[in-house]
């Protein structure tokens, strides 16, 4: 006969004790200390961020209008100000009828003469357009020494669902014109990541070609249901939370479509065949969980995909990279342009 001990053990080890319920479990407070590991740099950027005050949610189209300004002002001047200090430089011009950006770094590498990465800004779908969108595409170009074509694409609340799409298809259209699609890369972040699965998915429907290679950066592709990270990362990350402003930006993108629609949610895809594809996010990231899904959805249709995790790293933390030397930030270019000379070079 087992003793009382001896049942016990093995259940904690397997999580199955029944002493705790894991299903909707309070969490005691916490203290969380600076992540063990990181780099200097990223501990000093840890230890001085706080997570914000959650904002209301607009009610109207003027409201929203009015807060996308607001949002988007600190991020135009950071781009302003990393295109000087990097040396990068950047011009509007219209694209397929679509406003896009041409970012072109001080150095172009030898492998990207000739060509453009393609780059879809992130923002919850309704932030980060105009010269704000250029972070992104200004820390790829001057880290890979590659020209950018960023899509400022068409954003709520005048323009829901599907007109981003829209907007990149007909700029990746114009693109490929003069450029192989199996030698571009295609990569964005956050809502830019969604966007980049999506776009890639309506080009299979349209049976054009797709890119030869994506970077996806801790992307939101469930915007239906609630990922545990959302959950569990609560407090960590200063994106704050997903209840409120974040699932106002999900209704007012999809303006009423089917949440469970693989365009407006990736995850929901059937996926068949997709183009190689490297995933990054963090171990305090919200929409790590997001990531992951989508990282072994691809992987159980056997489709090339890599899953970089950084430790202690919140959402879209490798890319501060383009305000401050930040050896994480090196680390994951490093990443990228490895897999994309694999893949497109």
């Amino acid at each position: 006969m087992k003793t009382k001990l001896q049942t016990i053990i093995p259940a904690l080890f397997l999580g199955l004790s029944g002493t705790t319920a894991y299903a909707n479990m309070a969490v005691n407070e916490r203290i969380i200390p600076t992540p063990t590991g990181v780099s200097a740099e990223f501990a000093t950027i840890v230890e001085g961020r706080n997570t914000p005050p959650a904002l209301a949610v607009p009610e109207s189209t003027k409201e929203w209008l009015t807060l996308q300004q607001l949002f988007d002002a600190p991020g135009i001047e950071l781009s302003k100000e990393a295109a000087l200090r990097l040396e990068v430089e950047y011009e509007s011009k219209q694209v397929a009828g679509v406003d896009t950006f041409i970012v072109t770094p001080k150095n172009i590498a030898p492998e990207y003469e000739g060509k453009k990465l393609f780059h879809i800004h992130g923002g919850a779908f309704v932030f980060g357009g105009g010269k704000s969108a250029l972070r992104e595409a200004i820390w790829v170009a001057n880290g890979l020494g590659a020209k950018v074509i960023s899509v400022d694409y068409r954003q709520p609340p005048l323009h829901p669902f599907p007109a981003a799409i829209d907007d990149t298809v007909a700029v990746w259209t114009e693109l490929t014109k003069h450029q192989a699609p199996e030698s571009t890369a295609m990569f964005g972040t956050s809502a830019g990541g969604n966007l980049t699965l999506a776009t890639t998915l309506k080009l299979q429907q349209l049976n054009l070609p797709a890119p030869g290679a994506l970077f996806i950066g801790t992307p939101a592709v469930d915007l239906k249901e609630t990922s545990d990270s959302w959950l569990t990362l609560k407090g960590l990350d200063p994106l704050g939370q997903r209840d409120g402003l974040i699932q106002g930006t999900f209704e007012v993108y999809a303006a009423g479509e089917a949440l469970d629609n693989p365009l407006i949610s990736p995850i929901y895809a059937k996926i068949e065949s997709f183009p190689p594809t490297m995933f990054i996010s963090g171990t305090r990231d919200l929409l790590l969980s997001d990531t992951v899904r989508m990282h072994r959805l691809l992987r159980s249709a056997n489709v090339e995909a890599e899953l970089h995790i950084y430790d202690g790293q919140s959402h879209g933390d490798y890319i501060n990279g383009i305000v401050t030397e930040l050896p994480e930030s090196e680390d994951a270019l490093r990443e990228i342009g490895l897999f994309f000379d694999k893949h497109i070079n």
